[in-house]
């Protein structure tokens, strides 16, 4: 291929760049900044357009209060195309959570404090005091850490994440996926909320759990049960 028509292909992509997304990206990254969710040089956001093979990303370091849709990333087949910033450095979790899940368009990888203190402990999750945990979570699980920016992160990612939709990275953070951003950003928001409050309840006194057989009824009846909603794959 000529220089030439390796340009034209190029400007042929561009024109299949969606704004709309872009600003998608924009807003949720900026409600995520203001939820204390990101911090400055860390959290990104990402959706993908599977038709068109195209991931839209957030940028790498940069104040997500402070983003517009022109500094928003486009890669294809890991090329940047477009955005005045340099893609995030965590563009190979995002590519390999969205691989393992083809139901899914969307990415959220945040630094939730909540959730990131587990992760720093390499510890999963499972509470059986709360209702709203067991039915969107049942358990999330921690994967090994793998080193930041590189595929490395994203070791053992394939198989967690059949089963789960938010899962913690070990002496890192988190990563929500989702059919759209606002259910990927929702999960990381319902679950941080529940450990906050999880944190006052073991202050107040003894947490009470569900007994095993409330528990087991919750997540085999309720329509909502993460078991329900994603049938044989969800179950445990």
């Amino acid at each position: 291929m000529t220089d030439k028509n390796k340009a034209e292909g190029k400007r042929g992509i561009k024109e299949e760049i969606r704004g709309e997304i872009k600003k998608e990206l924009v807003q949720y990254a900026k409600i995520m900044d203001e939820k204390g969710l990101v911090n400055t040089l860390e959290g990104n956001l990402s959706i993908y357009d599977r038709e068109k093979d195209l991931l839209y990303i957030t940028p790498s370091g940069t104040r997500k209060s402070l983003l517009d849709e022109s500094k928003i990333a486009v890669l294809k087949d890991g090329e940047q195309i477009d955005g005045s910033l340099k893609r995030s450095s965590e563009y190979l979790l995002h590519m390999a959570a969205l691989k393992s899940r083809p139901d899914c368009r969307a990415v959220a990888h945040l630094h939730a404090p909540y959730l990131s203190a587990y992760a720093y402990c390499g510890k999963g999750i499972k509470l059986n005091c709360s209702t709203t945990f067991a039915l969107l979570f049942e358990e999330i699980p921690c994967l090994p850490y793998g080193e930041p920016g590189t595929v490395h992160i994203a070791d053992g990612i394939e198989e967690a994440i059949a089963t789960h939709d938010l899962i913690l990275l070990a002496n890192h953070g988190v990563i929500a996926v989702g059919k759209d951003l606002e259910f990927a950003v929702s999960l990381v928001e319902a679950a941080e909320e529940v450990l906050k409050i999880y944190g006052l309840a073991k202050q107040v006194g003894e947490v009470r759990d569900l007994e095993p057989e409330q528990m087991e009824s919750l997540l085999e009846n309720h329509p909502a049960s993460r078991r329900n909603r994603y049938g044989e794959r969800g179950g445990v």
